[in-house]
């Protein structure tokens, strides 16, 4: 699998729900969402307990950090090709089931950071080819197995 270059980091800034320009309508946006009309969006702190719905397939950064979500659906992020960085850090996951980041082949920033996991998921972080930065602090993990990274050959900060 070959990554894509990395056009530059993303700022978090996000709050303006203003589209492109030339007329084009914006990107569909979850009311509980703040987006920035260039694929950017921000549902930080909004007292969530689900990955909202409604949400553009041409999404590339995606904050639902600081929410009350406790479990990721399987295929909650299928059909976001372009998804580069997500922030599910601040929830009270407690497990990540297998296929709940399949698809996410150009996913380079992973947080999650406090919440409740208690192993690292292998095997749902296997399908992250691009994966570069993966932060998983503030967790009740106990034992990282040793091939727990092993396919994440991209990964760099950990």
């Amino acid at each position: 699998m070959r990554c894509l270059a990395l056009l530059g980091f993303f700022a978090w800034g996000f709050g303006s729900s203003a589209g492109p320009s030339g007329g084009a309508s914006p990107p569909p946006c979850p009311a509980s969402c703040s987006c920035d009309g260039d694929g950017g969006v921000d549902c930080s702190g909004r007292g969530l307990t689900a990955v909202p719905e409604g949400l553009s397939a041409f999404t590339h950064a995606l904050d639902i950090s600081m929410n009350n979500i406790t479990k990721l659906p399987e295929d909650a992020f299928k059909n976001f090709p372009y998804l580069e960085e997500l922030r599910l850090d601040a929830n009270h996951i407690t497990a990540v089931p297998e296929d709940s980041f399949e698809g996410l082949v150009q996913l380079r920033h992973l947080w999650l950071d406090d919440n409740s996991l208690t192993e690292v998921p292998i095997h749902p972080l296997s399908n992250l080819p691009c994966l570069q930065a993966l932060t998983l602090a503030l967790n009740k993990i106990t034992h990282i197995p040793d091939f727990a990274f092993t396919n994440l050959s991209s990964l760099v900060v950990l």
